[in-house]
């Protein structure tokens, strides 16, 4: 009956994250979602929940894509999940990237420093080309964006 009433309490909760109106709802909900994946990967940590995180990485606030970018760093540094984000980084790859360049700095911040998670876990995952859009980066007029990218060029 637990799981019975689990897989409905998902259901309801998570369906509607990425059309709430409310960016906070749907900030909260991905930092959960986020922590439940951490805690209980063997449920969470699936396909079906991870396309929230993946879809919210486009949300036009910049809270919610903020919160998705920490929630994907806690999944790639830790080396026993990264195995089980292979069909997530190759749908999500490109948007992660892309993110490098967001209008939001701390938003770009967190991007670069989710992908020197990805280049340290995830061997080959990131192309030359996917590289190259971040080197110049460290000529970023925002220091913090700028040092985030000379860690990306140090750790590649």
């Amino acid at each position: 009956h637990f799981f019975s009433m689990e897989r409905k309490v998902k259901r309801v909760s998570f369906l509607s994250v990425p059309r709430d109106v409310l960016p906070e709802i749907r900030a909260i909900c991905i930092e959960e979602i986020g922590s439940w994946m951490q805690s209980y990967s063997t449920s969470f940590l699936t396909d079906s929940y991870l396309k929230y995180i993946g879809w919210t990485l486009h949300d036009k606030h910049r809270d919610v894509r903020l919160k998705c970018l920490k929630a994907l760093k806690g999944l790639y540094g830790n080396q026993d999940l990264t195995a089980r984000l292979e069909l997530f980084t190759s749908r999500f790859k490109d948007r992660m990237v892309s993110m490098v360049m967001d209008r939001e700095y701390d938003v770009a911040v967190e991007a670069v420093r989710l992908l020197i998670l990805i280049l340290k876990s995830m061997d080959g995952v990131l192309t030359d080309a996917d590289c190259e859009s971040i080197y110049p980066v460290v000529y970023a007029s925002n220091r913090a964006l700028a040092s985030a990218a000379g860690e990306f060029l140090y750790w590649k």
